[in-house]
């Protein structure tokens, strides 16, 4: 999107700048001040006029910042030649910045699925951070993995992963050590600097002083540009091309040749029918599904009283169709989408168990997974707690039953019962152990291309005393072996069960401005004595499998351990 000069300007800028710090410069911008090779780059991109005053503490519009972003993007664009037609409700097609706005759609720095713009509003340094993103047609992160420092960007999840992002890539800083200023209205001064530093971001390089450092466009890239210019220009049937159609087949292709399950990329209509499970509420029949080590799409545990479970659907059912479709050597998400509908509807799956094939109609609905239920038993003494999904609500439910049991002196033992859960959150995960592990204790370790990052716990650790049993089986996965590998390897809790389901990878959702999104797995976590549980699973400390008529053998022994280690 950026002209391949521009690299090559600010070399030259900077040989200029070191000899002659007056010349061109504007009066009002010494070049002692922190923004002056922002904008002085800038200025000599022809994103800023050559004035004699720069007027730096002016709170620019939105309608502003989107101008700059366009001239950078564009520095050839004439307005007079721009003919706007917005889409948006609160602009005008013959106001100054419309030409810059129908650039901006063209460029993809806005979306035409956005109904009002509010160009006159004073632009945050959030909303300006968005621009960016998207005016470098870089994926907004959805989640974020790690320690956030910020009081006002940690209490609002929904921003999380955008702005930690931007400090990562060092385009904008914060106010403070303890606050990012997240709403904070932007100077020019400031807008600048911030659109200087995203310019400079490479994004074929890594945090990583040990990464490779690629010079020039990859031949590879240029390949697949070359392909598409090819086509465009030369392919006889040139009118008919849908540039969206081939633009997201090539994105897809090139996903599925990592042979990775959990990673995919979803348009706009795919993405809009993948609901997330982890706000606690999906619609289908009630079943959690991933990717054995065969790569065989499996049933990973069905949710308690949902159509799935009622309708004998249990964990470790291998998908091989799904009515018609044929499951086997699909990808994950296409299965899932086949077996997703409106409620009400019903789908037959035909499934391998056991060697032989099942055929099973379920009649979709609208399903709310609860993520805890629990209950005393064992006279009083026990209190069994079952997770069934690491969801944002997990924690705070969890804590309901953390004060329950610190507050009732007759209960002496916990059994903690992720069967057929089949993950969720890390974060919930790591709030899970907030409560059980003493704080500051390794929880996991996740394991990126270029870095390592742990994860620490930062609770009181209430449980820590308890004498704990975990009960896993294959239907645990993800989250669960987060939990139950942690509490493991610390010698907190024996696990009686079966070896887990053993999913160790770690996916990111990004967002594109046409709400398209890539599912990508960005890492792989391992327990806190840094062993990988991916494709192995956790191995019980006692080994139990339950059958169809023994009853619950595994809660029964679990029982039993506990009322060992009660004083």
């Amino acid at each position: 999107m950026f002209k391949s000069t521009k690299k090559l300007i600010i070399g030259i800028i900077v040989g200029i700048l070191l000899f002659n710090t007056t010349a061109f410069a504007y009066d009002d911008i010494p070049h002692t001040s922190e923004y002056f090779y922002a904008i002085e780059y800038l200025r000599r991109n022809d994103v800023f006029p050559d004035k004699k005053l720069f007027r730096p503490d002016i709170i620019i519009s939105k309608a502003e910042f989107i101008k700059y972003l366009v001239k950078l993007n564009n520095p050839d664009l004439v307005p007079g030649k721009i003919k706007a037609n917005l889409p948006f409700q609160d602009t005008r097609n013959t106001s100054w910045y419309a030409p810059y706005f129908q650039e901006a759609l063209r460029l993809g720095i806005l979306s035409d699925r956005t109904e009002k713009i509010n160009p006159y509003n004073k632009i945050t340094v959030y909303e300006a951070i968005e621009l960016l993103f998207h005016s470098r047609s870089i994926p907004i992160p959805r989640r974020w993995v790690g320690t956030i420092p910020y009081k006002d960007v940690e209490n609002n999840k929904g921003v999380q992963a955008l702005v930690m992002r931007a400090v990562e890539l060092g385009v904008v800083a914060p106010e403070k050590p303890d606050k990012f200023g997240l709403y904070r209205r932007l100077t020019r001064a400031r807008a600048a600097h911030m659109i200087y530093k995203m310019d400079l971001v490479d994004l074929r390089t890594t945090p990583s002083s040990q990464a490779q450092v690629v010079s020039g466009l990859d031949s590879r890239l240029q390949k697949i540009i070359s392909v598409w210019e090819l086509i465009n220009a030369n392919y006889v049937k040139k009118d008919d091309i849908d540039a969206k159609n081939l633009s997201d087949n090539a994105i897809r292709s090139m996903v599925e040749a990592l042979e990775d399950p959990y990673s995919a990329y979803m348009d706009e209509s795919q993405n809009a029918t993948f609901s997330d499970e982890f706000d606690g509420e999906i619609e289908g029949i009630g079943a959690f599904v991933g990717v054995d080590e065969d790569g065989n799409v499996t049933i990973v545990a069905p949710i308690k009283d949902s159509p799935a479970y009622k309708a004998g659907v249990k964990a470790g059912d291998v998908i091989i169709k799904v009515g018609d479709f044929d499951a086997v050597g699909a990808t994950l998400y296409d299965v899932v989408n086949h077996i997703k509908g409106p409620k009400g509807t019903k789908v037959e799956l035909t499934l391998r168990r056991d060697g032989r094939n099942v055929i099973i109609e379920v009649v979709r609905d609208v399903i709310v997974i609860e993520p805890v239920e629990y209950e005393v038993i064992g006279n009083g003494r026990i209190m069994h707690i079952k997770l069934l999904n690491f969801n944002e609500n997990a924690p705070q439910k969890f804590q309901e039953v953390v004060e329950i049991i610190t507050k009732d002196s007759t209960i002496k033992g916990v059994i903690l019962d992720v069967r057929n859960n089949p993950g969720g959150l890390l974060s919930a995960a790591i709030g899970i152990l907030n409560y059980i592990l003493p704080n500051n204790s390794a929880a996991t370790h996740i394991k990126y291309n270029y870095f390592n990052y742990s994860q620490y716990t930062q609770g009181q650790g209430e449980l820590n005393d308890y004498p704990m049993v975990v009960l896993a089986n294959k239907g645990s996965a993800s989250a669960s072996e987060i939990v139950a590998g942690a509490l493991k390897e610390y010698d907190v809790a024996k696990i009686v069960g079966e070896t887990t389901f053993g999913k160790g990878t770690v996916q990111e959702v990004n967002y594109f401005g046409d709400t398209s999104s890539l599912k990508l797995t960005v890492a792989e976590w391992l327990t806190p004595n840094w062993n990988s549980i991916q494709g192995n699973g956790i191995a019980p400390d006692i080994e139990v499998v339950n059958t169809e008529t023994g009853g619950d053998r595994q809660l029964d022994r679990a029982i039993s351990e506990l009322n060992k280690l009660i004083r």
